[in-house]
């Protein structure tokens, strides 16, 4: 599309009266649902054919102030986030070929920073990867300078071009943005994911963070952060807005842990108990405490308000000193009682009320605490309950995720296949279970040992991200992978790849070269065990005739027993449908030897 000369001059009446409007984009972190940061973006005046940013930088482009056009956006940017007060960090767009011209204003951008009172490590110099550049040398030069006046630098539009792992490697940038266009449907598409897979490892390698830009699904949303992406941009999470609103942080963001039940709330561990106002003889408390055995503290109250604890045990020590009763038994209970005891709200948490008590110092012989509700008095709580409670909570809780890798545990796996076997949708399960893992344990340690589990969890994840994958930790070395009967396949065989290469560095520069360890078996002989293995059986249950979890369970864990069978890195899938079928036989492999 040519640009005429009315474009040119519309252009150069924006730029004469600075009628540009910055606007600005969150970028999330996938770790905690925080802004880190904003990206800012430019629009011409609403009524003009400039309007859009595509059509402003190419009119700017054909009528030869493009720098002229980039530093005004760069001006109205920077003062508008320090006139808000925005926190976090500032992404300023630059065109590359512009660092390259030798007329561009040396330190403008620091100059501006300044008279805007913004730190320039708050900056970060975003260079996308669209524009093709002839000379890189001058490129790592200017971004050189940049460095040393204190910017980040970032790549943007990484794969929207040609030179993107050769620009990354000579540039060394602080922050990688993925282009959009591999964001997209990235759930979808096998190559896409693939793409941006390698890309957060090597990210990860050279230090650097990724932003996945783009967002505008749930699905997007959850794939990039299973694959390791540190940051998230796009219009789900934000559109570019002029005004820095709050971030709403939304449930999807957070950990896929059980959310808080009501019996999860202290107000359950409230005893009514009478109370006594602060104006009772210390006499007439310790009647109460004599004729009712059972009573181990009272709350006293103003009104329906507490103010304060006494206790029987602490009243007793009280009256037991010398002379301690005829000095005290005329006290009224306010001169007497518990001034700082723990006072807690009934929709607190168990969890919360154990660290609030544990945190107490002036209260760390005491057994009980006050419930309220809103302020008022609602009952007693006893700590030595409490801790029951917790204990129970945590328990039911080590149900739901394994504390080590934190994958859904027996509970959620056994929802989610009774779920799929009442919509009558076919799926398949993998069962991974590691051989000789005992005797690695007993050699390396238990320390070692988990860090072996976290490495597999980790691998199962990263080829197996996405909502149409669910993956869970039984305990110990047994893992499970639920996906479609057409994937589960070449998933296997990759986690059994990456697991067979990477396993060996957990190994001793002499036990691995060895291709194993010498430990004592179960009956006290010495034995060679080779280097940790996994061996996958894969089971295609029939919904028609599996009722529930029992029988799916029962058709995996025996196609495990039969990859066990093969030795070493092996595959096994089975093609029992259901319980009551016979044969079965191996139609893998082992895919690494």
């Amino acid at each position: 599309m040519a640009i005429s000369e009315h474009s040119c001059t519309e252009l150069q009446h924006i730029l004469q009266h600075k009628a540009l409007q910055p606007l600005f984009q969150p970028i999330i972190s996938l770790a905690d649902a925080k802004v880190i940061g904003y990206e800012a973006l430019i629009r011409g005046p609403s009524d003009s054919p400039l309007h859009s940013p595509i059509q402003l930088f190419k009119a700017a482009l054909a009528c030869k102030a493009l720098e002229q056009l980039e530093m005004l956006c760069r001006e109205l940017s920077i003062e508008a986030f320090a006139r808000a007060g925005a926190h976090g960090k500032l992404f300023l767009n630059v065109n590359p070929l512009l660092l390259l011209t030798a007329d561009h204003p040396s330190g403008l951008t620091k100059r501006m920073l300044q008279d805007a009172g913004l730190d320039p490590a708050r900056v970060v110099i975003e260079i996308s990867e669209q524009y093709q550049v002839e000379d890189a040398t001058l490129l790592i030069k200017a971004v050189h300078h940049y460095r040393q006046l204190g910017f980040q630098i970032a790549i943007d539009d990484l794969g929207s071009g040609f030179s993107g792992l050769k620009l990354w490697s000579e540039l060394q940038p602080d922050i990688v943005k993925i282009d959009r266009y591999f964001i997209s449907e990235v759930h979808r598409d096998q190559t896409k994911k693939a793409f941006v897979q390698n890309i957060i490892r090597l990210a990860k390698a050279t230090g650097a963070l990724i932003v996945a830009e783009g967002i505008e699904t749930q699905e997007e949303l959850v794939l990039c952060r299973e694959l390791g992406a540190d940051l998230a941009q796009g219009y789900l999470l934000g559109r570019p807005h002029a005004e820095f609103k709050p971030f709403n942080a939304r449930n999807w963001l957070r950990p896929e842990l059980p959310a808080n039940t009501v019996q999860d709330r202290i107000e359950h561990l409230a005893v009514q108990m009478p109370t006594i106002s602060f104006n009772t003889l210390a006499f007439a408390v310790s009647e109460m405490f004599r004729l009712n055995p059972a009573w181990q503290s009272l709350a006293v109250v103003e009104g329906d308000i507490a103010v304060g604890l006494i206790c029987r045990a602490e009243l007793q020590a009280l009256f037991s000193q010398p002379f301690g009763r005829a000095l005290n038994e005329k006290k009224t209970v306010a001169q007497i009682m518990n001034t700082k005891a723990v006072i807690v709200e009934a929709d607190k948490t168990l969890d919360e009320v154990s660290k609030i008590v544990a945190e107490d110092e002036y209260n760390a012989a005491s057994w009980y605490f006050i419930i309220s509700r809103q302020g008022r008095y609602l009952g007693i709580g006893s700590v030595r309950q409490l801790l029951k409670r917790v204990s129970e909570h945590k328990l039911q809780h080590a149900r739901y995720a394994n504390p080590l890798t934190f994958l859904p545990g027996n509970v959620p796996i056994y929802r989610e296949i009774d779920s799929l076997l009442a919509k009558s949708v076919a799926f398949a399960v993998a069962y991974l279970d590691l051989n000789h893992f005992k005797p690695f344990n007993d050699i390396y340690g238990y320390s070692k040992g988990d860090a072996v589990l976290q490495l597999l969890a980790e691998i199962i994840q990263q080829h197996a991200a996405g909502e149409d994958h669910f993956v869970g930790h039984i305990g110990g070395d047994d893992f499970v992978l639920i996906s479609a009967a057409e994937t589960i396949e070449p998933i296997c065989r990759q986690i059994l790849l990456e697991f067979a290469a990477r396993v060996p560095a957990f190994y001793a520069y002499t036990d691995a070269q060895n291709g194993g360890i010498t430990a004592q078996n179960r009956s006290g002989e010495s034995c060679f065990y080779p280097i940790l293995s996994l061996a996958i059986g894969v089971a295609l249950p029939d919904p028609l005739q599996c009722q529930n979890h029992h029988d799916v369970a029962a058709l995996s864990t025996a196609a495990k027993c039969e990859a066990k069978k093969i030795g070493g890195n092996a595959l096994f899938i089975s093609r029992r449908k259901g319980p009551d079928a016979q044969h079965t036989f191996p139609l893998a492999r082992p895919s690494v030897a």
